[in-house]
């Protein structure tokens, strides 16, 4: 065979994969089926390099810097900026372009949107740090559900008939087996109830995927950081998205700077609750 043909072949086949790879992202990203997905099949789904390079290495930067603050050097005013006892960075959007980008990204604003309406709210956007070293979580379940092992203080006959809550968990890093991957119980989020670990650990699988990929999944599913057993910390970002009557786990118009809010656009600021009229006082004498 003749090297100009050789090319030619060679051509060819980069088309035939990219044209395949376009329908198949096409396919992939489907917000309905991925919807379908949370709700009523496995509970989750890890969409591949869905940020770009650029995007990851700017993120995963300003978080290791953030990172580096640490609460007993600061003033309590500053509380927000640290490093948690739970290798978390909190209020992000307050803190860097990059993360108030990352939050609405469209893949993942309608996928949840289909779940938890076209009104629904931000909850929390942070960082997870697992340090080297760091040990297995226990399965749980997310805020609002998080303490449903105390049943009673919940409404009667609560159950995932519809959802309260869908997170994104965007990988900085490659998540893997080894340096701690999510660790879910496929079709948990069936089940309404508080993880059992006799019924989690036998079914347990780990969400692994490239950096700059995102795995979706709702509140409800049962799942924990698995353990790091690298020496390399390994990054990630936890969005929680709430339909637009449950109360943020952080409170937004409080904690996000208000010059950034009004330079926000409109979806964003929708994100962060700014015009939706509750709570508020109703009694004119308090005026």
């Amino acid at each position: 065979m003749k090297i100009d043909q050789i090319e030619i072949n060679k051509k060819l086949i980069f088309f035939e994969y990219y044209k395949k790879s376009y329908i198949f992202y096409k396919m992939k990203y489907n917000a309905k089926l991925i919807a379908n997905d949370l709700l009523k099949r496995k509970g989750f789904h890890i969409a591949h390099n869905v940020f770009s390079k650029k995007d990851v290495k700017q993120a995963r930067e300003a978080i290791i810097e953030l990172a580096k603050i640490k609460s007993p050097s600061i003033k309590k005013k500053d509380a927000l900026s640290v490093l948690s006892a739970t290798n978390h960075v909190w209020n992000l959007i307050d803190k860097h372009e990059i993360f108030r980008k990352l939050v609405q990204h469209e893949l993942v604003y309608d996928v949840f949107s289909i779940i938890l309406g076209n009104e629904m709210k931000l909850g929390s956007f942070a960082a997870r740090i697992q340090q080297p070293g760091d040990k297995a979580q226990l399965p749980h379940l997310d805020y609002p559900y998080w303490d449903m092992y105390n049943l009673k203080s919940f409404p009667n006959n609560i159950n995932s008939s519809f959802i309260m809550n869908c997170q994104s968990n965007i990988m900085l890093d490659d998540y893997t087996e080894m340096n701690g991957a999510t660790m879910v119980a496929p079709g948990s989020q069936l089940r309404g109830y508080f993880p059992k670990e006799d019924e989690f650990w036998p079914n347990m699988i780990q969400t692994t995927g490239k950096a700059g990929s995102v795995m979706l999944m709702t509140g409800l599913l049962w799942h924990g950081a698995g353990a790091n057993k690298t020496k390399i910390p390994r990054v990630g970002i936890l969005g929680q998205y709430l339909p637009k009557f449950v109360k943020p786990m952080e409170d937004q118009l409080a904690s996000v700077d208000m010059e950034i809010i009004k330079k926000s656009n409109k979806k964003l600021k929708d994100l962060l609750g700014v015009g939706y009229p509750y709570p508020q006082v109703l009694d004119t004498a308090k005026h």
